[in-house]
């Protein structure tokens, strides 16, 4: 070809391609852009609509969270027994409000007011740390709104103030302080109403929780209270109806358009000039509580009073148009950078295909057919060559390897049917087993044997020679008439055969045939026969390697497993029996304890009746003789000044009634260490959950006093209204025994790191109820050191425990999951974090065959 037309070519060539594929480009990249845009723009707006719901739902969060603080400490035992007259249990509040306010970090102030307005309990947050306000700096607060607006409501009603900003001395409190006050009335038993509960709690805990949701988000989130002034926002436009000098700065004065249709509805959506504004109307108070206008004055009632459905605000957030814009602008650049580095691209590409096109086109008329033919041919065999040796090398399944090899055979040299088979020889017996066989779709159907192990001039040949070619067998002057005659038969004109010797002694032969017309092997078909051969030979030993390997790995894996399952079960069976014994000899020994016991103290309490009584006649035939007109002896006289009649008559039946209290409380110990032990009630009986927890108490109550070197350990009981429970009694009360010690030792072990202050002292909660129709529920919970992820993943498994050699054995929580899980068909579950104590919850049926 011309100098000239080979550029001219190669230009057009490179003009073809290049020109489509850029305008391509430039359509699909504007495609994509106009596309990110439209989605980027649905995305935000649902993102923004997610946010301003999900603001609403944590400020109802919080207001719920404060009320039901609110209304715990309403019902404190120490407050009711203030109500009811015990004034010396002010003491005991206050350290109660304390300990709440630490905890919770929640509220400015905890107070208790009585009718009067004067304060009977304050603690007040300062600093980060709680205090309690001294009795000589108590207040009375009669004139103030909320306690007015609180006192009037009935039992169980709350008040809420409106969200503002804190006012000491007439002025705003300086640094800023956002303030929202909940009160309740309280009453006695008899329904008299005494005072109130008030806890100011932090408006900025709950800003900075509606903050916090709209961090690293586009829009610029406002909460608006209903007059449109700024709650949050930017720090120039908050609080503006609390100074006088910005009474009109408001939502509705900057945005009129935008306030006023957010104002109207409850939420919803709108595109301004302004950027995107997303709003919903937030209705913070539950159905019966309460609020009012408030007073910014500090000793003035409220104006007006608000039921809960005329207390909202509203959230709103609002997206710039710049922001959006420099977000399409930011991905406009990056596209058109993109567009000019894929043209370079497509440039640079198009000349190479162009100039690979010109050179194949001179190629190809320099090239007569023929020798591309040839050469065609030669490259397919090569590449056949080497798939084939690939299949055989890669695979250690050898089925697979000897399928693969017949089948690549076959299809290489496109003979009519290729085999492999397997030959055994026994006592000087020989025998071929065919293994895998590949022949073409329009043989009728594989033999199922081979000629060969017909033949015996062809196995003998074969095995002794290791290779056999018969190009004819019509000519072939090694085969007699009988073996001809019979290889005809099968219509088999041609064969070559090639013996295989493995590594382990095991003998395979490749046998390829042909059936039209006889065929004259070459060398390149010998060769390729002999190559394929000596593969097989070798990936026949690597898959019986492979196969011996994977056989003993997985035997020896096996038994290992087998025995270290086993050996677990071993040691845990006969932890578990010792465990099940020393409980057994406990139970054995606390009932014979009770029953040695019973015996004297129903003799002296069935007794202490009839003294009392004879005793009271004794008394009344003395005042008798006292009253007759006797003259007593100056020897009885004597004697009665001596003993002090008067005081043995006042002090006698008191002596009697103390006896009598002191056998009563010994009974009740009895009866606590039978209910413990059980000893006779091995069989599932209906029982009292509530004996057994009080019995596994009675017996620990030596670890729960206060000792020289320890802190008491209070025990609170939320005890529900159960019904009896079907269950194994003695088991389930060594599954109390068991957690109740485990929580008083992680009591003692914090105590060891960090000494428990007056304030934080040792407690143990146990909570009982119905979880549902079927089950109760018995929550035991301490305040003790806690546990980490790792050790509460592992609590229930058997020998495991954390503390120190000889304190435990870690069988107790492995034998009380058994007892619950698999004798009494509950659950039981923990809830520990390190430092914040540990709480176990079980769950048990009522009766087991419901």
């Amino acid at each position: 070809m011309p100098l000239q037309n080979q550029a001219q070519v190669l230009y057009k060539k490179f003009l073809i391609v290049f020109l489509p594929l850029s305008a391509l480009l430039a359509l699909v990249l504007g495609g994509l852009y106009y596309g990110k845009i439209r989605a980027e723009k649905t995305a935000m707006k649902i993102s923004e609509i997610r946010k301003v719901k999900m603001q609403a739902k944590v400020i109802v969060g919080n207001f719920n969270l404060v009320v039901s603080d609110l209304m715990v400490l309403s019902e404190q035992i120490e407050l009711q027994e203030i109500l009811e007259g015990a004034k010396e249990q002010s003491s005991t509040l206050a350290e109660e409000f304390l300990s709440f306010s630490q905890h919770k970090k929640l509220y400015d102030q905890i107070r208790f007011l009585d009718t009067t307005g004067q304060e009977i309990v304050r603690v007040n947050f300062n600093r980060d740390r709680p205090n309690i306000v001294p009795k000589d700096q108590l207040q009375v607060q009669l004139k103030r709104y909320w306690f007015n607006d609180t006192l009037h409501l009935n039992k169980r009603e709350v008040f809420v103030s409106p969200l503002d900003l804190n006012i000491e001395r007439g002025k705003v409190e300086q640094p800023l302080k956002p303030m929202i006050r909940f009160g309740t009335p309280v009453f006695d038993s008899r329904g008299q109403k005494r005072g109130i509960i008030i806890l100011n709690y932090f408006g900025k805990k709950l800003l900075d929780s509606f903050a916090q949701v709209s961090y690293d988000t586009p829009g610029q989130s406002m909460l608006l209270n209903a007059d449109g002034y700024w709650l949050k926002g930017a720090k120039s436009d908050e609080w503006g109806f609390m100074f006088p000098n910005r009474q009109n700065h408001t939502f509705g004065k900057v945005f009129p358009d935008v306030w006023k249709q957010i104002s109207q509805t409850e939420s919803g959506q709108l595109q301004t000039p302004e950027g995107l504004f997303t709003y919903t109307t937030v209705y913070p108070l539950a159905e019966g509580q309460k609020s009012s206008t408030g007073s910014g004055q500090a000793f003035t009632p409220s104006q007006s009073q608000i039921n809960y459905q005329a207390y909202y605000w509203k959230v709103v957030s609002q997206v710039s148009a710049d922001a959006f814009d420099l977000k399409s602008n930011k991905l406009l650049i990056e596209l058109l950078y993109l567009y000019i580095g894929l043209v370079m691209a497509i440039g640079i590409g198009s000349w190479i295909l162009a100039k690979a096109s010109v050179n194949r086109q001179i190629t190809e008329i320099e090239l007569t057919k023929s020798q591309a033919r040839l050469l065609e041919l030669a490259e397919r065999e090569n590449l056949l060559k080497r798939c084939l040796s690939s299949h055989i090398r890669n695979s250690l399944e050898l089925n697979t390897i000897l399928s693969t090899a017949v089948a690549e055979v076959h299809k290489l040299l496109q003979i009519d049917r290729c085999q492999f088979l397997w030959c055994h020889i026994e006592d000087e017996c020989i025998r071929f087993e065919l293994s895998h066989e590949a022949c073409r779709a329009n043989l009728l159907s594989p033999v199922g044997y081979s000629p060969i192990e017909k033949v015996e001039i062809l196995s003998q040949g074969i095995i002794q020679e290791k290779f056999l070619q018969l190009d004819n067998v019509l000519t072939d002057a090694r085969l007699d008439s009988v073996s001809r005659e019979f290889l005809l038969s099968l219509g088999l004109t041609s064969l070559l055969a090639v013996a295989i010797y493995t590594h382990s002694h095991r003998l395979g032969v490749l046998v390829c045939q042909q059936t039209k017309s006889a065929h004259i092997w070459s060398e390149n078909e010998v060769e390729l026969i002999l190559g394929v051969a000596d593969q097989l030979a070798i990936a026949i030993d690597q898959a019986e390697l492979y196969n011996q390997s994977r056989a003993a790995t997985e035997a020896a894996t096996i038994q290992a497993e087998q025995l270290e399952k086993t050996l677990l079960q071993l040691q845990q069976t006969q932890a578990q029996l010792i465990q099940t014994e020393k409980m057994s000899s406990l139970g054995q020994l606390v009932a014979g304890i009770a029953h040695e016991i019973n015996n004297p103290v129903n003799f002296i309490y069935g007794n202490l009746n009839h003294i009392k009584q004879d005793v009271a006649h004794l008394l009344e035939v003395i005042k008798l003789y006292q009253k007759a007109d006797v003259i007593p002896t100056l020897e009885l006289q004597a004697y009665l000044e001596n003993i002090d009649l008067d005081f043995i008559t006042e002090d006698l039946p008191k002596m009697i009634a103390s006896m009598k209290m002191g056998s009563d409380r010994i009974r009740q110990i009895v009866i606590s260490l039978r209910n413990f032990s059980r000893i006779e009630e091995a069989e599932m009986k209906s029982v009292n959950i509530h004996e057994g927890i009080e019995s596994s108490l009675l017996i620990l109550q030596h670890r729960l006093k206060e000792k020289s070197h320890k802190i008491e350990i209070k025990i609170i009981k939320e005890y529900g209204n159960l019904p009896k429970v079907e269950c194994y009694p003695s088991q389930l009360n060594q599954v109390f025994m068991n957690l109740l010690n485990n929580a008083i030792d992680a009591i003692e072990a914090l105590l060891v790191k960090l000494p428990l202050s007056i304030n934080n002292q040792g407690q143990i909660v146990i909570c009982t109820e119905m979880y549902d129709s079927k089950n109760i529920s018995v929550k035991i919970k301490d305040n003790g050191v806690g546990m980490n992820e790792v050790v509460k993943k592992r609590i229930f498994d058997p020998f495991f425990t954390t503390k120190p050699v000889g304190k435990g054995t870690g069988l107790g929580l492995a034998i009380s999951y058994q007892i619950i899980a698999e004798k009494h068909r509950g659950t039981i579950e923990c809830l520990s974090e390190q430092g914040k104590g540990t709480e176990f919850w079980i769950k048990l049926p009522v009766q087991q065959n419901g």
